[in-house]
């Protein structure tokens, strides 16, 4: 075959151009801060072998561009996993199913009920999901003492910071003595009740997962009147208090998986996230703006998380399509190939349209037990609709998990009522 000159000068061109792009890209040091200002220069330079572009999702890129968003970049590091998490997860090879009637996971014990991922099976990214909702790395049972939303209006600023008390027990999936605590019903207990300010103090909520169909029992205290009052089935999809997430949005996905209609496998990429977070990033004892959110901008729109470590991570992309009820249309998943944890999220409302971005920080932590757990540090839920946002901060110093002689009596309606008087 004889190449004509005109298409043999075409093709010459095309290679020594991207020769000469080849040649001008760099790898990029530990510590550039990826910005507005400098994002379309170094889009093509590389970190850890990876382009800046290629480890930016739209909408992150879209954040960087245009609300102000920073990405110091870090070198990545290996996260350990508990031997006891991974030996669970281990024992559930091949023996673990979705059963859909019945909402559950047949013969999953404990850690994450499904530790091979096949991309190539078409329940693959519902798989995903059931490990991150049974599977989480956080121990038996987890005190977070202090915790603050921080509400942040994009053009004012703060204008709220209340501070509440969390707590998750785990009934099942237990990794310490008999894998479940009373009768097999219950997956898991919540408390949460609020320390500050004066008005909403003792105001809570006691929370009863079950491990089958059965929608979550949820009971509010409130103070004002000391009565404790039963909320309805739905409400995983409503609203957390005046915050812009929803009960569903709590670390991104709080919902049972068969909640959900449909997931879509849409794929596995890289992106920069928060693995191995600094922490605090919340200062109690601060007075300014700067020293009590330490990882905040103080500018608008406020909500930015600039100052932690961002790294490459592998990441399954996952699509979850919502029930017809529910205030969203879909949501986007962003959750680590190596263990149950979601990073960022993205929601649309009914008519398609882009409206909320979640970003969630994490680091490991050592229980008093010795065990390997995942903590959050923070998170943001940024409602682009209303230039909103709550962002979530944890003091880190005050995190307990797997605190000797704690057991499901100490969680209960009666805990709650309590705790709010």
């Amino acid at each position: 075959m004889t190449i004509q000159p005109k298409a043999l000068a075409l093709s010459l061109s095309v290679a020594f151009a991207g020769l000469a792009f080849d040649v001008g890209a760099a790898e990029l040091p530990e510590g550039t801060v990826v910005s507005a200002e400098n994002i379309e220069q170094i889009r093509n330079d590389t970190f850890e072998g990876k382009t800046i572009a290629s480890l930016l999702t739209e909408k992150m890129e879209w954040r960087i561009k245009n609300n102000g968003w920073k990405l110091p970049l870090y070198k990545s590091k290996e996260i350990p996993l508990d031997p006891s998490w991974v030996k669970a997860s281990q024992a559930n090879a091949g023996k673990t199913k979705i059963n859909a009637e019945t909402c559950q996971v047949d013969g999953w014990g404990a850690g994450a009920p499904f530790p091979n991922i096949d991309m190539k099976d078409p329940q693959a990214a519902e798989k995903v999901i059931w490990n991150w909702h049974l599977g989480q790395l956080t121990g038996d049972v987890a005190i977070v003492p202090y915790y603050t939303q921080v509400l942040i209006d994009g053009a004012k600023g703060v204008h709220a910071e209340p501070v509440a008390e969390f707590t998750r027990y785990a009934m099942k999936g237990r990794l310490a003595g008999e894998a479940v605590e009373g009768d097999g019903t219950e997956r898991g207990r919540q408390l949460l009740y609020f320390k500050s300010p004066a008005d909403m103090k003792g105001l809570g909520t006691y929370t009863v997962q079950y491990d089958s169909t059965k929608f979550n029992d949820v009971w509010a205290y409130i103070p004002a009147v000391r009565r404790v009052r039963r909320l309805s089935g739905g409400a995983w999809m409503d609203p957390v208090g005046s915050s812009d997430q929803l009960q569903d949005d709590l670390e991104i996905f709080n919902a049972r998986p068969c909640w959900y209609p449909g997931y879509k496998m849409v794929g596995k990429r890289w992106v920069l996230a928060v693995a191995n977070g600094k922490n605090p990033l919340w200062n109690r004892s601060g007075t300014s703006f700067e020293e009590k959110y330490p990882v905040l901008e103080n500018k608008p729109p406020y909500w930015n998380m600039n100052n932690d470590r961002f790294e490459p991570r592998e990441v399954y992309v996952i699509e979850a399509t919502t029930p017809s009820e529910h205030p969203y249309s879909k949501k986007i998943l962003y959750v680590d190939v190596k263990y149950p944890r979601i990073y960022y999220g993205e929601t649309y409302n009914r008519k398609g349209e882009f409206w909320k971005f979640m970003e969630f920080h994490s680091y490991v932590g050592k229980a008093e037990d010795g065990f390997r757990d995942v903590r959050t540090t923070g998170g943001a839920v940024i409602d682009f609709q209303r230039n909103h946002a709550t962002v979530s901060l944890i003091d880190a110093a005050t995190w307990r998990t797997n605190i000797a002689g704690v057991s499901a009596k100490d969680f209960s309606l009666q805990t709650l009522q309590a705790a709010g008087r």
